[in-house]
């Protein structure tokens, strides 16, 4: 990838850059080794067909599993042509269900990058990039103790060939689904019934997979929906951050995550990749940060020697108010809250009340737009940031899941409740006030707690 975006640069001189993706000031994100593709002939399988398996890494070990797979399996990329991607099936210790009843819950992970590097079934020990990639490891645990089959894509393009689309809810769904198709059939264990589940960019994943316009998975039957911190509304953000002249704590971040939005609509729109890097999208200074997010994941691009040492004025070209005006409309058309969704399908949606990323007000008009066009929609609201949500709200959610998607009366845990669990009315801003203040209270007397050893 870093050759074709060096045959970009040079293809114009107009472009005034040199291409020194070799005077790289940040080492690539670490990686484990995985085994080499040993499977040929797979370009005329359908997609959903499991290829490959072999034992998982030492990072991708959960709680609970008997066994721990990286998997390879059959899919289609944006182009619709054939592919591979790959991905992490936890089989259960507790095998609380009779076979061809196993429950079977597919789990999208949260953003990480666009690299292979950032596939979490790469990762390894000394990865920055490794407290994202188990992010879901707790809500697998809590499924896996109920007797569940957890089966967890790294997304097309992470980990396999080709570009990830990042945040293409077409693509998401794609892998999710193809997922869910090669695990049923591998392992005739599990039940007609599966549930999609995600964190973030995995929210949206999850959501996706809920459209009644796409194809269901071979032979099963989607029976729920679990979105933790789905993104929305991310042109509005970038409306708001677009002029600011200056980095610092989490704009480093928002900047990087602006970077992998770009490139994701760019690995969808070649057109659009030859306007950031060759008519004045993007700045010089962007332009010679464009190869590293082929090498390096989120964590590192949000470094001040990387990404995050741009502010988010600076990633501007000449032509740069054209490509925020493309970049919005890109993401409005492709947002969670416009998806035509199944009628009858269960939709869970949890959010933080301290979220810096997926903000509150944006997730509460999602739920409420969604409930206004008659779709089910249970909701919960926890006092903690982007990602810790995923943590606290786990117990909640694989009870729900259970009971949603699968047979209740065979859960082997105890009952959790929600924090904020609703299934009325979303809050009046009044009341949103209220709880964000007190969530805020909360977090404050946390960090006192934690200074001072209490």
């Amino acid at each position: 990838m870093v050759f074709k975006f060096c045959v970009l640069a040079l293809a114009s001189a107009a472009a005034g850059f040199a291409c020194n993706a070799s005077a790289q000031s940040v080492p690539d994100t670490p990686q484990t080794a995985v085994p080499q593709v040993q499977t040929s002939n797979w370009q005329g399988l359908e997609p959903g067909v499991l290829v490959e398996t072999h034992p998982a890494g030492a990072t991708s070990q959960v709680d609970g599993a008997a066994q721990a797979l990286f998997v390879r399996y059959t899919t289609r990329n944006v182009q619709g042509e054939p592919a591979l991607a790959s991905g992490l099936v936890l089989l259960p210790q507790n095998q609380a269900y009779p076979d061809g009843q196993w429950p079977l819950v597919v789990y999208g992970h949260m953003t990480t990058g666009v690299a292979d590097a950032c596939a979490p079934t790469h990762g390894s020990e000394d990865s920055s990039e490794l407290r994202r990639m188990q992010q879901g490891d707790s809500l697998a645990s809590e499924l896996l103790a109920r007797g569940v089959v957890v089966a967890r894509p790294d997304y097309e393009g992470l980990g396999e060939a080709g570009p990830h689309p990042y945040l293409r809810g077409d693509s998401l769904a794609r892998a999710m689904r193809d997922m869910a198709s090669a695990v049923a059939a591998q392992w005739p264990q599990i039940g007609p019934n599966w549930a999609a589940a995600g964190h973030s960019e995995g929210g949206v994943a999850a959501l996706n997979s809920g459209n009644r316009l796409h194809p269901p998975a071979r032979g099963l039957h989607l029976a729920a929906v679990a979105a933790i911190t789905p993104v929305t509304q991310l042109e509005n953000l970038i409306t708001a951050a677009e002029p600011l002249p200056l980095t610092g704590p989490a704009i480093d971040v928002a900047v990087a995550l602006a970077a992998l939005v770009l490139k994701g609509i760019a690995s969808v729109d070649p057109d659009f990749e030859r306007f950031l890097l060759l008519e004045g999208g993007l700045s010089e200074q962007a332009i010679a940060l464009w190869p590293d997010l082929e090498r390096l994941c989120l964590q590192d691009l949000a470094s001040a020697e990387s990404w995050g040492g741009l502010s988010p004025h600076a990633l501007q070209g000449p032509n740069g108010d054209q490509g925020v005006a493309e970049m919005r409309s890109a993401l409005r058309k492709d947002d969670v809250r416009l998806l035509p969704m199944r009628r009858d399908l269960p939709i869970r949606i949890d959010a933080g009340l301290l979220d810096s990323v997926a903000l509150i007000p944006f997730t509460e008009q999602l739920v409420m737009e969604y409930r206004q066009r008659g779709y089910d929609v249970t909701y919960a609201r926890w006092p903690a940031e982007h990602s810790p949500t995923a943590d606290m709200a786990a117990p909640a959610i694989a009870q729900w899941l259970m009971e949603q998607a699968f047979d209740p009366a065979r859960m082997a845990t105890p009952a959790h409740t929600d924090a904020l669990a609703s299934r009325g009315g979303v809050s009046s801003p009044l009341t949103l006030f209220l709880l964000t203040l007190t969530a805020l209270a909360s977090r404050r007397r946390l960090i006192t707690i934690r200074r001072t050893g209490a």
